[in-house]
């Protein structure tokens, strides 16, 4: 059946998440990969909506001993360094530009989402956009995936997503939809293609 949506993961597909960077930056002292699996139960947290990001900053400074500016200033790395992935904001354009639906389900937390909102130029681009915070669940759960298809009355079949996890790739996959793994834009339009999508774009629009 003809692809009709696409809809996108955000982290590493659509922009860089590099957190071991961020905390390299900011503890360069520290080892950023024992230090980020420190961090990971209070970040689930956050994806899950449990936390406001204030509330995660109170507990990683009482967890990790070190000041509010601390980690106020990685949380602000953590955001600054989402740069955008090469080529996907031109593949979205492309997309858009063929009058494909575009939506987006992604592993958040609502001050990352804001801080898009304001800094970043591509989040105008979807129709919807289903954010982990808002619902309190995770991909690949199967209720992420149908939440979104419910809510913009989008037939799976007729739906492909994309991440850059396979594991998030085999959830929508579960639910029906078709799915691949991102690992660049070219490859990405590529397989849009492939999907029968662009047919009738001219390749260098």
């Amino acid at each position: 059946m003809k692809i009709k949506n696409v809809v996108f993961d955000v982290g590493n597909v659509l922009v860089r998440w590099v957190p071991y960077e961020a905390i390299n930056k900011v503890f360069p002292g520290d080892d950023p990969i024992k230090l980020y699996e420190q961090l990971k139960p209070t970040w689930i947290d956050l994806n899950l909506g449990k936390l406001s990001e204030q509330e995660a900053i109170l507990i990683y400074q009482n967890k990790l001993n070190v000041s509010e500016k601390q980690i106020t200033q990685l949380m602000l790395e953590l955001k600054t360094s989402q740069t955008l992935i090469p080529g996907s904001l031109e593949l979205l354009h492309k997309l858009h530009a063929a009058n494909i639906p575009l939506y987006s389900i992604t592993d958040n937390i609502k001050e990352i989402i804001e801080y898009h909102w304001s800094h970043s130029n591509f989040l105008h681009y979807f129709k919807g956009i289903v954010v982990s915070a808002e619902l309190g669940i995770l991909k690949p759960d199967q209720k992420i995936y149908r939440y979104l298809l419910n809510k913009y009355n989008l037939h799976p079949v007729e739906s492909v997503f994309i991440d850059d996890l396979i594991i998030n790739v085999e959830g929508a996959l579960s639910v029906g939809m078709q799915a691949f793994q991102f690992t660049d834009a070219v490859s990405c339009e590529n397989k849009l293609i492939e999907l029968g999508l662009f047919n009738s774009l001219p390749a260098n629009s």
